[in-house]
């Protein structure tokens, strides 16, 4: 009896033990489909003149906000709410808090009044809001709808800066996209023709859903099989994970001197989750769930957003001490969490 029970243990964990480096395959097949949508959606943009500069700012907050996306859509499909729910909330407290953070520590990170005013108090106010819809205990359709509704306003923010800005600083704006951009590994300047540049495009989307629908499948094996809290593996394991390319390409800025186009980059990417993930979930398949699960992520979420425009007024730069103490909130979060649920 002793035996047959240690059997199946030894069976259930190496069977287990199989889905890991499915989860790793599965985030480098999706990570890397984004990248793919990316290149060939920057170039078949080029051919409905669509100006360089709203597509590089554009493109480097959506591409940075894709797997999110994509990994929280399919597991809300795949009837896991909560690893959908983790995932689009603490991935926005990684960039934020985690990305941010690290970046600041390697290179202080200056910042220019102009994203102060486009970004980050626009950022703060969309973290307020998601956060309030969310206090109620569900996101139904119509917070879906409004969510999606304030993505208008980013956009359109953008096509103003581009027609009364002048062209020197819209240059300065274009050049940084193209960095961050390279820095991420696309090619910027690009051409294709449209045919083929679309199908390139619908091929890259399909193979980024395959690889949500990896990490998703495989995480949901893991969580069943050991028991795990689904809350808790949204906002660790799936978080971290979809965020990868942003936490590498904000080292490779700091340290060739581009940390504050990180900064930027990262901002805009919490705008774009916090909008079309939050919005779209809702959309999609409205649900319920536990409020007090999420207060303890909402309340770091909005802490370390304030901290980042609280440090972006008073030095017009953040920090290695603000550094320090935005990672410290990031692991004070996932300790608080991994508390709450033991206890």
């Amino acid at each position: 009896m002793d035996s047959g029970e240690a059997s199946g243990w030894e069976n259930l964990d190496s069977a287990s033990l199989i889905f890991i480096p499915i989860i790793a395959l599965g985030f480098i097949v999706l990570n890397q489909g984004a990248k793919f949508i990316t290149d060939n959606a920057v170039a078949v943009s080029r051919n409905f003149g669509i100006s360089r500069f709203v597509i590089g700012m554009l493109v480097v907050s959506t591409l940075a906000a894709m797997p999110e996306v994509l990994v929280s859509i399919v597991a809300l499909k795949e009837g896991a709410e909560m690893i959908a729910l983790g995932n689009g909330i603490a991935s926005n407290v990684v960039t934020i808090a985690f990305v941010i953070g690290l970046t600041a520590i390697i290179v202080p990170l200056k910042v220019t009044r102009e994203m102060i005013m486009r970004d980050a108090v626009f950022l703060m106010t969309v973290t307020i809001v998601a956060s309030v819809l969310l206090l109620d205990g569900a996101l139904s359709f119509l917070e879906g709808i409004a969510l999606m509704i304030l993505f208008v306003p980013y956009v359109m923010n953008l096509l103003l800066i581009e027609k009364k800005g002048n062209p020197e600083e819209l240059e300065e704006g274009l050049e940084e996209a193209r960095i961050q951009l390279e820095l991420m590994g696309h090619l910027f300047g690009r051409k294709i023709e449209i045919r083929a540049g679309i199908q390139w495009l619908l091929f890259g989307i399909l193979w980024t859903v395959m690889g949500a629908e990896l990490v998703v499948r495989s995480i949901m094996h893991v969580t069943d099989d050991f028991n795990l809290n689904p809350w808790l593996v949204g906002i660790t394991l799936v978080a971290l994970g979809t965020t990868l390319p942003d936490i590498a390409a904000s080292y490779h800025a700091a340290r060739r001197g581009f940390g504050d186009l990180a900064l930027g980059e990262g901002i805009g990417a919490n705008i774009v989750t916090a909008l079309l993930t939050l919005g779209l979930m809702g959309i999609i398949r409205p649900f319920e769930f536990a409020r007090a699960d999420i207060l303890p992520v909402i309340a770091v979420l909005n802490l370390s957003t304030f901290l980042v425009l609280i440090f972006m007024l008073k030095g017009m730069k953040i920090s290695q001490l603000g550094g320090v103490v935005l990672v410290s909130t990031y692991f004070g979060m996932v300790l608080s969490v991994v508390l709450l649920t033991v206890l």
